[in-house]
C-alpha cells in the first residue's frame, strides 16, 4: 500500500508545479520507506507514459514529415531545450543528487519553487503564442536546474515560459512535451545503477503497483492542470510549496 501511495504522490505531483522529488523524499521519510533507485526509475517511466498518452496526437503531428512548419519549429525547440536539460543535468548531477539525503535541502528548494512562480505571475503577460530558440534554451535550462530535489520540474519552466511571456497554454504543452525525453533520460541513466547492482531491492509487487499509480495519476494530473492553467493563477500551488518547506524546516526532527 505504501508503494501505491508513493506512486500516487508521484503521478500527481510531476506535473503540479509542487515538485514530485521533494514530495517522494519526504514522504519515504514519513512512511520509512528506504529509497529505491528502481522505484524511481518505474514511477517515472510511467508518467513519461502518461504525457505521451496525453498529448499523442501532438506529438504524431511533430514527428510527421508531413505537418506545417509550425509543428517542425515545435520539435526543434524540444530538441534545443532538451539538449540544454542534458548539459546541466550531466554537469552537476553528482551536486544536486547528493541533496537527496538532506530534508532541510530539499526544504529550502520547494520554498524557491514557491518564490518562481509568484515571481513569474507578476511578471509574465502571457501575450506571446509562438515559441522561439531563446524561450527553449531558457526553458530548457531551467528544467535541468529542476534535478536539485525539492525544484519542481514543471514549476520552474512554466514559470521560465510565463516569464517571457508566452501563452499559458503554450507554456504548459511545452513544459509538458519537454518532460518526455528528460523523465526517459533520466531514467536510462538510473537503469544503469541498477544493472551495476544486479538487483532491484524491493520486488516485483512493489514496482507494478508504483507504475500502475503513477500513470494514472499523472494522465489525471495533466489533465487537471490543462485546464486549471488558463482559468486560475498559478499561486496557490506557489503558497503550498512555501507552507510545505517551511512546515518540513519546523518539523525536522520528525525526519
Amino acid at each position: 500500500m505504501k508503494y501505491v501511495l508513493l506512486g500516487i504522490i508521484q503521478g500527481l505531483t510531476e506535473f503540479l508545479p509542487v515538485s514530485s522529488s521533494g514530495h517522494l523524499v519526504v514522504f519515504q521519510s514519513l512512511l520509512k520507506v528506504p529509497h529505491s533507485i528502481a522505484f524511481d526509475v518505474v514511477v517515472h517511466l510511467a508518467t513519461a507514459l502518461a504525457v505521451i498518452a496525453y498529448f499523442w496526437k501532438d506529438i504524431l503531428k511533430l514527428i510527421n514529415p508531413k505537418s506545417d512548419p509550425e509543428s517542425h519549429k515545435m520539435l526543434l525547440y524540444l530538441g534545443v531545450g532538451t539538449l540544454c536539460t542534458g548539459v546541466i543535468g550531466i554537469t552537476f548531477r553528482d551536486f544536486f543528487e547528493g541533496l537527496f539525503s538532506s530534508v532541510t535541502a530539499v526544504a529550502c528548494f520547494l520554498i524557491l519553487s514557491g518564490v518562481i512562480l509568484i515571481v513569474a505571475e507578476w511578471i509574465g503577460k502571457g501575450k506571446r503564442e509562438k515559441l522561439n530558440i531563446w524561450d527553449a534554451i531558457l526553458i530548457g535550462l531551467a528544467q535541468g536546474a529542476a534535478i536539485a530535489p525539492g525544484l519542481s520540474r514543471s514549476g520552474v519552466t512554466i514559470s521560465a515560459s510565463l516569464a517571457r511571456n508566452l501563452n499559458r497554454s503554450l507554456a504548459a504543452r511545452f513544459s509538458f512535451l519537454l518532460a518526455i525525453p528528460a523523465i526517459l533520460g533520466a531514467g536510462l541513466l538510473q537503469s544503469k545503477a541498477i544493472m551495476e547492482a544486479g538487483t532491484v531491492g524491493i520486488g516485483v509487487w512493489p514496482l507494478v503497483l508504483g507504475f500502475i499509480s503513477a500513470f494514472i495519476s499523472g494522465w489525471i494530473a495533466i489533465k487537471i492542470f490543462m485546464v486549471m492553467i488558463e482559468r486560475f493563477s498559478l499561486k496557490i500551488f506557489a503558497y503550498y510549496c512555501i507552507a510545505l518547506g517551511f512546515f518540513v524546516l519546523t518539523f525536522i526532527k520528525l525526519f
